[in-house]
């Protein structure tokens, strides 16, 4: 079966850099906004009996690019596609996948249920917010991990003394996986969320005076958790180099502000979402490529049968 990949147009470069890796080029497409603020696609490659797989991260703006991915989704399906798998390394809503009040919607399943609805065979994502989220989807799920890649780039240039640290207790798991891998020690910070963008530190569990930390986490949006546990951790003797690492780096609303302040040592992150502009702080970028591209090898292999 004649495989196809084509980028939305969330993250183009991601995209070209996969596409080099599995020797196969972008299938054409035109991608368009009317005045109106609807989306004009077109699927101008040939894609009748083919294996399709469409790249679209949900970043900012999540819900134009949701959109998008929906509509290419349908575009293909009605050109003959014989199977249709979406690649979304950053999926938007992962984190309303449970009703704290009882008056919210849930989130995750619904995006869930329009990706289905749209067409989907399968779907690829990398460090859910949750695992819970895949149960959302009633199709396959294929949940990757970047963290391997991040620890492995860690190994190297970790500062002695340095200790893993989950900003939350929610993360504590992820935490242990990293110190697992670098043969670290492990603390936590107990936070409480005030609102969106609001996080207070209350505590720290785990011996971080004089240590160097690695917050870990799986992604920063507003970066009020990260400057919560960071301002703990110096009130709790830490050394002012700080690393954080995270798979998503959305930096949205206060979040480049909030960071500039931090004695961050650097900012470990992949390339998930497109990291736009120059950041007042250093950066340094692992890409997901070779994860997609190995994911997309693997994928074409088990379906070659069917």
């Amino acid at each position: 079966m004649r495989v196809v990949l084509m980028s939305g147009s969330s993250h183009p470069a991601l995209g070209a850099a996969v596409s080099s890796l599995i020797d196969l080029e972008l299938g054409r497409c035109l991608l368009d906004v009317f005045p109106d603020g609807e989306h004009h696609v077109e699927v101008s490659e040939e894609v009748r009996g083919c294996d399709v797989y469409l790249l679209q991260p949900l970043g900012p703006p999540v819900d134009s690019h949701l959109m998008e991915l929906l509509l290419l989704v349908d575009a293909c399906r009605r050109r003959g596609a014989s199977r249709v798998t979406v690649l979304v390394p950053y999926l938007a809503y992962a984190r309303h996948d449970r009703r704290e009040t009882g008056r919210e919607p849930l989130g995750a399943r619904l995006v869930a249920d329009l990706i289905r609805a749209a067409g989907v065979d399968r779907v690829v994502v990398v460090d859910l917010h949750s695992p819970a989220v895949e149960g959302c989807f009633n199709i396959p799920v294929e949940h990757l991990s970047a963290m391997p890649l991040l620890a492995e780039h860690l190994r190297g240039t970790a500062t002695p003394g340095a200790v893993i640290v989950s900003p939350d207790l929610g993360g504590l798991k992820r935490a242990e996986r990293y110190a697992a891998q670098l043969k670290l020690p492990v603390a936590v910070v107990h936070k409480r969320r005030m609102s969106g963008s609001q996080v207070q530190a209350r505590s720290i569990t785990g011996e971080v005076k004089g240590c160097a930390p690695i917050l870990v986490d799986d992604m920063i949006s507003t970066a009020g958790t990260i400057e919560a546990a960071v301002n703990a951790l110096l009130e709790a003797g830490c050394t002012p180099e700080i690393t954080v690492v995270a798979t998503h780096a959305l930096l949205v609303g206060p979040a480049i502000d909030r960071l500039q302040r931090l004695p961050l040592r650097r900012l470990l992150t992949t390339d998930s979402v497109p990291l736009t502009g120059r950041l007042p702080f250093a950066v340094e970028v692992v890409s997901i490529a070779p994860l997609l591209a190995r994911a997309i090898e693997l994928l074409r292999m088990g379906g070659q049968g069917s």
